[in-house]
């Protein structure tokens, strides 16, 4: 699972606690990109991870160069990425547990 979001998003910190959920009940990695260049200061990234407990991969885009690269608009966008690299589910705005759930079972 590729994700881009942003502590001050609300829809973002809404989805974090099930992100978490998925990636201890699911044979799943997530990559969460945070729009760095959006932030006050990279410590409200720190201090974002700290307060909701994540343990998953937590990516800085200082240069904004993966949202562009993936036109990034709005946030949080969601990839559900196969083993071969393959986008199988994009998703505009945040997914609770039981979406993400779902698409993961449709990639296996």
């Amino acid at each position: 699972m590729l994700n881009f979001w942003a502590t001050w998003c609300p829809p973002c910190r809404a989805e974090m606690p099930d992100m978490e959920k998925f990636y201890h009940n699911k044979d799943v990695e997530i990559l969460a990109v945070n729009l760095a260049e959006t932030e006050a200061s990279v410590e409200d990234v720190h201090d974002f991870v700290e307060e909701f407990g994540l343990s998953f991969s937590i990516l800085l885009d200082e240069g904004n160069q993966a949202a562009t690269t993936y036109q990034i608009r709005p946030i949080p966008t969601s990839y559900m990425i196969d083993s071969k690299g393959i986008i199988s589910y994009k998703a505009y705005g945040p997914l609770n547990y039981e979406m993400m759930e779902t698409e993961f079972e449709k990639m296996q």
